[in-house]
């Protein structure tokens, strides 16, 4: 087996177990009794963890100059912890599970891809967007089989299908992250001083504040579609569906994307991103058909599939090569981290004061507005220039 299919495989199972995660563990904790304040306290704790977890795995991975083997060992230890999940079921035991979970799982993201991206760069014949690609092709095919299936079973509360579908994709990236790629180590590991650095460099930091806020409004979206769907009364297929649809027009972003950059600059397909997304969650928090619902996620070609290749982009020319993981982990601390933490507690409190996801969406389109105003008020050197140079071939 090639490293390049090692890496497909390794994202395809991690996007797999996000792609069940996301849509079906809010409805599988309220099926469980969780209240909304509860579902969004419990799903907090992974992004709490974001900043101190990614940034201590990122550094052993950048001083110690073995990225792979430090994702072998956060895989591994996400695998142990999450074999608890289906047996847990009360707050404060879901809780505990997704706390030790979370002290691995957060740093696996910001290490793939920062071993990815080395991969390419020594290897022209790959490419990150191919590569990565395949973690939404496991987002798709999973999501879709897991909604048809809770469907098949009959929308059970508390189905335990879902925290044993979750572990078995963590299991799945775990094996294929025994024998990931190598890239070529730097000659000399970076110096704690430069890695800090990056904690006082004011334009990345300004760059992942708005890029923070529209992952932010994104919120309500991740942690309740699935009770949103629910809530209208259709079927949890139809959540599935929705997603899938969602994660095929990503995928064309991302194709898209070096076409895209070539003709504009990464401030301008950040803006589109922030602006179409504004739109996209006001539209929703008004659907009521399933036609209107799925139709919609067409859009997360903009919300997703644009902003991560050009947040990506950003993020290559705004961190030094030999401290990518500690620039990824950083993205993911502030950006999925602190992001989702705020947005995830205040869609489940917005939840039960509201007793529905629709004046959340508003929210959300109302953040996004926001991020976009910031977005063109604030000088952000990563972002300034022509057109976008992109370094997702």
């Amino acid at each position: 087996m090639t490293p390049a299919t090692r890496l497909r495989l390794f994202y395809f199972a991690y996007y797999g177990g996000v792609g069940t995660f996301l849509p079906y563990f809010a409805p599988y904790l309220h099926g469980l009794g969780f209240s909304g304040e509860q579902i969004g306290t419990v799903q907090m704790i992974g992004p709490l963890l974001a900043v101190p977890v990614a940034v201590a795995w990122a550094t052993y991975a950048d001083r110690s100059r073995a990225p792979a083997r430090a994702l072998g060992l956060a895989s591994a230890w996400a695998f142990l912890t999450v074999l608890l999940l289906p047996a847990a079921r009360t707050p404060v035991l879901v809780g505990m599970v997704l706390l030790a979970y979370g002290l691995a799982d957060r740093a696996v993201v910001p290490l793939v891809d920062s071993l990815t991206v080395e991969w390419t760069v020594h290897h022209p014949e790959s490419s990150y967007a191919r590569i990565r690609l395949w973690g939404s092709v496991g987002f798709a095919l999973v999501t879709s089989a897991v909604g048809l299936l809770l469907t098949w079973r009959g929308d059970l509360p508390g189905d335990p299908l879902v925290p044993i579908s979750v572990a078995a994709c963590v299991g799945g990236y775990a094996l294929a992250a025994r024998r990931l790629p190598i890239p070529p180590a730097p000659a000399h590991p970076p110096r704690f001083r430069e890695m800090a650095g990056l904690l006082r460099n004011g334009p990345l930091l300004l760059l992942l504040a708005v890029l923070a806020l529209h992952w932010g409004a994104t919120a309500p979206f991740h942690l309740l579609f699935g009770l949103f769907v629910r809530d209208l009364g259709l079927p949890s297929s139809i959540t599935g569906v929705g997603m899938t649809v969602g994660v095929v027009f990503e995928v064309a972003a991302m194709l898209l994307f070096p076409r895209v950059a070539a003709l504009f600059s990464l401030r301008a397909i950040l803006g589109a991103s922030f602006a179409v997304s504004a739109v996209r969650w006001l539209l929703l928090s008004q659907a009521r058909s399933a036609t209107w619902v799925v139709s919609l996620q067409a859009l997360h070609f903009f919300t997703f599939g644009l902003f991560w290749a050009a947040a990506m982009d950003a993020m290559s020319r705004a961190v030094p090569s030999r401290m990518r993981a500690t620039g990824q982990a950083l993205f993911a601390a502030v950006v999925f981290g602190i992001g989702n933490a705020v947005g995830y507690q205040l869609s489940g409190v917005g939840y039960d004061r509201w007793h529905g996801v629709g004046p959340l969406f508003v929210g959300a389109g109302g953040v996004e507005l926001l991020a976009l105003l910031l977005l063109f008020a604030l000088p952000l050197p990563a972002l300034s220039g022509g057109r976008a140079a992109s370094s997702l071939r």
